[in-house]
């Protein structure tokens, strides 16, 4: 696989909460600090995306996604005339009656009709061990739009069969939407990455944009428990030991083999959660032969020891047994 699958294949959403929303002329959405990844796709007319951060507020049309992937606050207007917007409607609490049926959220004044945009918003938590890499490669926020290219056709398919599941309560539903959620998520992100001209801070989706350092990328992920060193690493990169650390310290933050070491902790922390294999088992397949290097070296990078770890993530699944993790509000 590529390293961006590699990525990727430890990604899973989980606990989406959706609205769907109508925006008048004068009309603002607020979405407060939320902590957590939330987008908005406009699905009919137009809103203005304000990030609040002093940018310029984003024209979105029918088919364009904000994405926010820290949570940060932001609003979505009407129009791009911030001073004459009625009083916002802040989108939180509706994400939080999640399983509550109601109508659109509507940021309207008292008595029109008139819509100029709908959203389909919404909030997510992203499991996966390896998503502090994910957030670190993307900007505060980010836009897909289309343009004269017009929507495509991927997102077409899959807002049409996301609409049928979330009209309709069938067996396996939420099981439906998590993995059509999955896969909306996975392309959004694979359209940014080779957008022309994207652009973020240091982090994993800057580094698989540079050719030599996602070879790189991809052979520790394909490898993980190879003796890897930097002459090794540079062969794969098919540059020098020194070219290698330096671009791969400007994309990713960190130099090859520190991130290698993180790499490794992460992919035994999943394992250990799983819960199937032993510690010293997990740590020969992560590049250790040794259980008491490897359990220094985990606790150095998750903060505590492996067995800690396991007790603690198998307990969290336990309680999380049973719960709904996806939920809709829907129009009546």
């Amino acid at each position: 696989m590529d390293a961006l699958s590699h990525l990727l294949a430890d990604v899973r959403i989980r606990q989406a909460v959706f609205v769907r929303t109508r925006l008048g002329p004068t009309g603002q959405l607020r979405v407060s600090e939320a902590g957590q990844p939330s987008f908005h796709l406009v699905t009919q007319g137009r809103v203005w995306l304000d990030p609040m951060d002093g940018s310029a507020p984003v024209l979105l049309e029918a088919g364009d996604v904000a994405f926010i992937p820290r949570g940060s606050a932001h609003r979505l207007c009407g129009q791009d005339n911030l001073q004459q917007l009625m009083p916002p409607i802040d989108v939180r609490p509706h994400w939080q009656a999640h399983g509550v049926q109601a109508g659109p959220v509507d940021a309207m004044p008292p008595g029109s009709l008139e819509v100029v945009g709908r959203t389909l918003s919404g909030a997510f938590q992203i499991e996966g061990v390896t998503s502090a890499w994910l957030w670190g490669g993307l900007p505060p926020w980010l836009t897909l739009q289309w343009g004269a290219k017009g929507v495509p056709q991927w997102l077409m398919i899959g807002l049409t069969y996301l609409e049928q599941e979330l009209s309709r309560d069938r067996p396996a539903r939420q099981a439906i939407i998590d993995r059509l959620g999955d896969v909306l998520f996975i392309q959004s992100l694979r359209s940014y990455l080779v957008a022309d001209g994207a652009r973020g801070p240091s982090g994993w989706l800057m580094g698989l944009k540079d050719s030599m350092v996602s070879r790189v990328l991809g052979a520790m992920h394909r490898h993980p428990a190879h003796p890897w060193t930097l002459a090794e690493l540079a062969s794969e990169g098919c540059v020098s030991r020194t070219v290698l650390a330096e671009r791969f310290s400007q994309l990713l933050g960190v130099p090859p083999l520190t991130y290698l070491t993180s790499h490794r902790m992460h992919l035994a922390a999943r394992r250990l959660r799983d819960g199937r294999q032993g510690v010293a088992e997990v740590a020969q397949q992560v590049g250790y032969q040794s259980s008491a290097a490897f359990a220094q070296a985990f606790k150095r990078e998750m903060g505590c020891s492996p067995r800690d770890w396991r007790a603690k993530a198998q307990a969290e699944v336990g309680e999380g047994q049973g719960s709904s993790s996806t939920r809709m509000i829907t129009s009546s």
